[in-house]
């Protein structure tokens, strides 16, 4: 049994049921798609019928829908479908274990990972729904807006010049006065300062006045102590200080 018997069996049997069980090899299951925008949203693609493959263990009575097929395909007996089966996905599974790859024609790819894990690759243009014949992708192309062509204003009529006019003349401007008045009293401003050396004889007589004073002041409580004693105690003390010190 060739694999494109095999392939072929498979999207026979894919497009009338929900899955398809292959003994020694896993399923083949179809899911039901809806329809979808492509990624500018500009195409509506119609909803299909999308098929994949789970690796599991399937024995021959779990297989019986396709060992049917191949016999009513083959038309040899139940038992040499199965072996001839048996042979084929013998060949299949060898294939993926060493180039990782085998091709399904008319259904996809089997591919087969490190681990010898093995998933399904379908055709970019598998039909397996017979009800989506005839659909096809739909182009939205939006409408380009029509500009209404508005009406040109018209030109504004161009202002009149107006009459030249001959320059005034300026009056001759009279002469300001003055700014500052002579002022015939003389200010605080306009009286010479005192000579610097002026002033430090002023302040040296200042002070000797007050030293001889001071002297004088003290040579006369000590002559005249009785009669300084009272000015003295006036000078030095309150009343009440006074008072208690009965003077």
């Amino acid at each position: 049994m060739e694999i494109s018997l095999f392939s072929q069996c498979v999207k026979d049997l894919i497009a009338e049921n929900d899955k398809v069980d292959v003994p020694y090899l896993g399923t083949f299951s179809a899911e039901m798609m809806p329809a979808s925008y492509s990624d500018r949203q500009t195409t509506i693609h119609p909803p299909f019928r999308k098929m994949a493959f789970h690796k599991c263990e399937v024995s021959l009575e779990q297989g019986r829908l396709l060992l049917d097929k191949v016999v009513q395909e083959t038309g040899v007996s139940l038992e040499q479908a199965g072996v001839e089966l048996g042979w084929c996905l013998s060949r299949l599974c060898s294939e993926l274990e060493g180039s990782k790859i085998c091709k399904l024609p008319g259904l996809g790819v089997m591919r087969a990972n490190a681990r010898n894990e093995f998933y399904f690759v379908p055709d970019d243009d598998l039909d397996i729904w017979p009800d989506g014949l005839g659909l096809e992708p739909v182009s939205i192309k939006l409408s380009e807006r029509r500009e209404v062509p508005q009406p040109e204003p018209e030109p504004e009529p161009e202002p009149e010049p107006e009459p030249e006019s001959k320059p005034e003349s300026k009056p001759e401007s009279a002469p300001e006065p003055d700014s500052k008045p002579e002022s015939s009293i003389p200010s605080w401003s306009d009286t010479p300062a005192p000579d610097h050396s002026e002033r430090l004889r002023i302040i040296r007589l200042i002070l000797i006045v007050l030293a001889v004073l001071l002297v004088l002041f003290v040579a006369a409580s000590y002559l005249f102590t009785d009669t300084m004693s009272p000015i003295l105690d006036r000078i030095l003390y309150t009343r009440e200080e006074l008072r208690l010190l009965g003077k």
